[in-house]
């Protein structure tokens, strides 16, 4: 099974994005001199002049998961939801806005992190944070 984890965005969230990657256009600039057999760097600089152009063009940006088997049920999609929409500092606080014990959620989190559907990232006090970064998932049979 194929899925698809799409991340929507605009102009002026790419245009961010590309200064949270590179900081300055000029650090891009002196990348791509450096090293001119990477070709992602003049796309990343082309796109980032045409949507400082268009701050309101859409952009839509995917990642293609391979799975043999789908083991994804409706708590699982609700648990995405609650990660894309709340925000938890931590699975404990993720828990905590779930009102379940941790002990249900966290081994849920690592499966669907191991899955690829959410990332666990560095938390307050070596807490694994869980981020969705994606809007849509696309699922091809």
């Amino acid at each position: 099974m194929i899925l698809k984890l799409v991340k929507e965005m605009n102009g002026s969230e790419f245009v961010q994005k590309m200064e949270d990657k590179y900081g300055q256009m000029s650090n891009l600039e002196r990348l791509i001199a450096s090293d001119p057999e990477n070709v992602l760097y003049p796309l990343d600089l082309e796109d980032w002049l045409y949507h400082l152009e268009h701050p309101e063009a859409t952009v839509r940006e995917s990642e293609t998961i391979f799975l043999k088997d789908l083991k994804i049920d409706m708590s699982d999609l609700k648990l995405l939801d609650v990660i894309k929409n709340e925000h938890p500092r931590s699975i404990r606080n993720l828990a905590s806005i779930l009102n379940r014990d941790i002990k249900s959620v966290q081994p849920r989190v690592k499966r669907l992190a191991e899955e690829g559907l959410l990332k666990l990232e560095h938390g307050p006090k070596n807490a694994k944070k869980p981020v969705v970064n994606f809007n849509k998932i696309e699922i091809e049979i």
